[in-house]
């Protein structure tokens, strides 16, 4: 008799000669073969079977994203911005970089003007996250989910501007537009919806949330167990300080804490698709 043990699961012991109806029965997983007869022990990865099933949906939720809003369109740090640009103030992107004396007259009840205008965040995680294997394998599905609720898809396909000044000319155009290009298949698109409106479109097999005020665990742990589904979300905040909408929360089926500090979007973004694609085997083939 050989064993199969899951990484992370019950060892399950089966007979050779149930292997491989075990093996697509079972949930995908890494697992390591160990034969009595040769005494070895041999970690390897049914990778087209995996990668054929298994999507990692990402979001970038309450992202500090959005246009100037219509209570400070006519301040006069916005008009001198938008006429600089050749824009007009509704067009623009709020960046606190740019607009922070106007933003202080902003009062808003769903959340703090504090955690607004701030597109440096969005666009500094999905470089790190849009240049990994796990992205050029489509097995990475990544949103982008606004405090004001706008849901943009993200194309897996997009080579995104590495250039700032570039990256917000390219939103800006999308709120415009509703999709880039305009023809053709799209890059960018961008709908209104509701967190539960965007779990309806997505369907995912479970929902998790990463906040200083989940319970601690491994960010390793947290990828090998969202492993285990088909499809699973993850949700990591795309503002600059502060919690998850209230609306935000109750979506999600677990909160996890993965650093006694608070930590970037980006470097937490980065690390959990790296330990995602190292859960589920993709890290290791590509140097094996």
């Amino acid at each position: 008799m050989e064993r199969c043990l899951w990484l992370d699961e019950a060892e399950i012991l089966f007979s050779h000669g149930l292997f491989d109806e075990c093996f697509r029965s079972s949930m995908p997983r890494r697992f390591a073969l160990i034969s009595n007869a040769e005494s070895t022990c041999n970690l390897f990865l049914e990778q087209t079977y995996l990668t054929s099933i298994m999507t990692l949906v990402l979001v970038l939720a309450d992202a500090a994203l959005q246009r100037v809003p219509d209570e400070i369109r006519s301040h006069p740090q916005i008009e001198e911005y938008a006429s600089r640009r050749g824009k007009s103030p509704g067009e623009v992107l709020l960046d606190r970089a740019f607009h922070h004396s106007a933003m202080k007259r902003l009062a808003r009840d769903r959340f703090s003007a504090e955690k607004m205008g701030r597109p440096d965040i969005v666009h500094n995680t999905l470089l790190q996250i849009l240049e990994t294997p796990l992205n050029w394998m489509n097995k990475l599905e990544v949103l982008i989910h606004t405090q004001d609720e706008y849901l943009i898809t993200v194309n897996p396909k997009i080579r995104l501007p590495k250039n700032y000044v570039r990256f917000v000319g390219l939103i800006e155009q999308l709120f415009k537009e509703k999709k880039v290009p305009k023809e053709g298949e799209a890059l960018l698109s961008v709908e209104r919806a509701t967190n539960q409106q965007m779990v309806r479109k997505i369907s995912p097999t479970r929902i998790i949330g990463l906040s200083t005020l989940g319970r601690p665990r491994l960010l390793r742990n947290v990828a090998n167990s969202v492993s285990g589904f088909e499809k699973p979300m993850v949700l990591i905040g795309a503002f600059p300080r502060g919690h998850f909408k209230e609306e935000t929360k109750r979506i999600l089926d677990e909160t996890f804490c993965v650093d006694s500090s608070s930590l970037t979007s980006w470097v937490v973004a980065g690390r959990l698709v790296y330990d995602f694609e190292w859960s589920i085997g993709v890290a290791q083939a590509r140097v094996g």
